[in-house]
């Protein structure tokens, strides 16, 4: 008889299906691409070399959330910076706005703001601003930050209402 309970847990299936807002969160506080990925690896290989890992499959993606935060304070302390997310997100947005579908007046009003929203997305506590990308660019809703992240919906609300606040007050010093 083993002394460990059996996980019915997939995990190279769980880490691909977390994969995509594991990406987000990770990139959120890397702004290198590179660096990105290899922390996205380094999870990987510790969630499937963990001998400590979940058998509950509900608790897989707070799992995973925790794991992926040491891996990115892990980089930050071996490279002894913090880099900055919004600088690649900057340059592509750019590139696409050079479309010559839009007015030249509508083009610079956009870049203008664009540049407001970034410069005050850098200027945001690293997980004010992960929350915010969670919900807008991945699409979450309060249940899916709340399942991914492992707090609850009052939580939240609470740090979604905290960031929004915090992203109007850098915005409108900028402006």
């Amino acid at each position: 008889m083993e002394s460990q309970p059996k996980s019915s847990i997939d995990w190279v299936e769980a880490l691909e299906s977390n994969r995509g807002w594991l990406s987000t969160v990770v990139r959120a506080r890397l702004s290198d691409r590179q660096a990105a990925e290899d922390v996205l690896q380094e999870v990987a290989l510790a969630a499937i070399a963990q001998p400590s890992r979940p058998t509950d499959p509900t608790k897989v993606a707070p799992w995973l959330y925790r794991v992926a935060l040491r891996k990115v304070i892990n980089h930050h302390r071996s490279n002894g910076r913090r880099k900055k997310l919004i600088d690649g997100v900057i340059a592509a947005g750019r590139s696409k706005e050079h479309s010559t579908e839009i007015a030249p007046g509508d083009w610079l009003l956009r870049s203008e703001s664009l540049t407001s929203v970034a410069e005050a997305m850098k200027s945001l506590d690293p997980q004010d601003r992960q929350i915010l990308m969670l919900k807008y660019t991945e699409g979450w809703g309060y249940q899916d930050l709340s399942d991914h992240l492992g707090i609850t919906i009052k939580t939240v609300e609470y740090r979604l209402l905290k960031a929004r606040k915090a992203l109007r007050a850098r915005i409108g010093e900028s402006v």
